[in-house]
């Protein structure tokens, strides 16, 4: 049996929404919120897999250096707080802003739509 695809889009955003309520209510580093991250996660990774998302996409070529910069810089704080304890992680700065439920939700569905969005990326080419 094959749900219709806006059948499929009501479910997806009903379990997104769900999923940032979860962790809107529960707060901060809970059990209930990490459970919550981490089952929506494997769902959209499951996804992602069984679609072959990406498979099928343009090599993304000079495109990607501004992106490997954003993370080569990522990674360069990361380290450089491990070797300076009086420097802030990425995760200890964005603490003040995801205090407060609503957006701490927000940014949850933020993740999981920018997954959806990789999933819905171009999967393999079919013969015509």
């Amino acid at each position: 049996m094959r749900c219709s695809r806006s059948a499929r889009r009501l479910t997806c955003a009903a379990a997104a929404v769900s999923c940032a309520a979860a962790v809107a209510v529960a707060g901060e580093l809970s059990t209930v919120a990490l459970l919550a991250v981490l089952a929506a996660g494997a769902v959209v990774a499951t996804a992602a897999l069984a679609r072959r998302a990406g498979a099928a996409a343009a090599p993304v070529g000079r495109r990607g250096l501004p992106w490997l910069g954003w993370l080569a810089a990522a990674v360069t704080w990361e380290l450089a707080t491990l070797a300076a304890d009086d420097l802030p992680t990425l995760s200890d700065l964005a603490d003040p802003v995801l205090a407060s439920p609503v957006l701490r939700g927000g940014a949850t569905l933020v993740w999981l739509a920018a997954g959806a969005w990789l999933v819905t990326r171009a999967g393999p080419r079919r013969p015509g």
